[in-house]
């Protein structure tokens, strides 16, 4: 069954406190190996390089990586000399990562009130938002643990129809995935100005031709450009983008209004 987000209010959320984000995530973690080699499907791998074609990385940068997951991002953006701080709030998926790379420095964390740790020259939130409760909660904070002259890099799912099913313990209705938000430029971009962000740039990404046609795997072993050329191209076949990246910068002049 398919449901459009406005027929579950984003009020319901923030008045049920039943709802333990912290230990879903907990949970989730400990029940499914996201870690696990066939996560790296030729899709996922072509998302993870797009994704770093983005940041420009250079060694010695502060990263904050929110929400860090299985860590994907934080150990490729390691690999390229940058200062990386994971903040999750799974301790199984953080042990995993400081396992793999003990450089890396990991916190756990939640993205909607993130600890004191200095500023940063790069944050990113991957996937997150649509995750949160509060994004502007996490926003806000964000903000305060960027420099001045930092970028902030979110991707979300990209007009998303979120997905619910009738859960089983509660028989409450559960959003797939727990997707409770459903982005877009306008909408993304709206709330990054209302909490203190200047867009810097958007792009929409992974055309859902390329999974209709089989180009991630036709072009697997093609450098991304080549690969970056023919999503743009499905773009011909209408807006059917799955994710939207954004990249933002501080706003001056901004007056919190919380």
């Amino acid at each position: 069954m398919r449901v459009s987000r406005t027929q579950l209010p984003h009020r319901n959320f923030n008045r049920d406190r039943r709802m333990d984000y912290k230990e879903h995530y907990r949970q989730d973690a400990l029940a499914f190996d996201y870690f696990r080699a066939e996560k790296q499907t030729p899709a996922e791998i072509r998302r993870t390089q797009f994704t770093l074609s983005l940041c420009q990385i250079r060694p010695g940068m502060r990263v904050l990586d929110v929400g860090s997951g299985r860590g994907w991002f934080s150990l490729a953006a390691a690999k390229l000399g940058a200062k990386v701080t994971a903040l999750d709030l799974s301790e199984s998926n953080l042990a995993r990562i400081k396992a793999e790379d003990p450089s890396i420095e990991t916190v756990f964390g939640d993205a909607c009130a993130v600890p004191e740790l200095g500023k940063f020259d790069l944050i990113v939130a991957l996937e997150v938002l649509e995750h949160l409760v509060e994004p502007e909660k996490a926003l806000r904070g964000i903000r305060e643990r960027l420099k001045e002259d930092g970028t902030l890099l979110l991707t979300v799912p990209y007009k998303e129809v979120i997905r619910y099913s009738l859960c089983i313990h509660c028989n409450q209705k559960t959003p797939v995935n727990a997707h409770l938000h459903s982005f877009d430029r306008e909408s993304l971009g709206a709330l990054l100005l209302k909490n203190g962000f200047r867009i810097k740039a958007a792009k929409c990404f992974y055309h859902r031709g390329m999974e209709l046609f089989r180009l991630n795997q036709l072009t697997q072993k093609l450098p991304l450009g080549v690969w970056s050329c023919l999503d743009r191209i499905c773009g011909v076949f209408g807006d059917r983008y799955s994710h939207l990246a954004i990249m933002a910068g501080i706003r001056t002049g901004y007056r919190s209004e919380s």
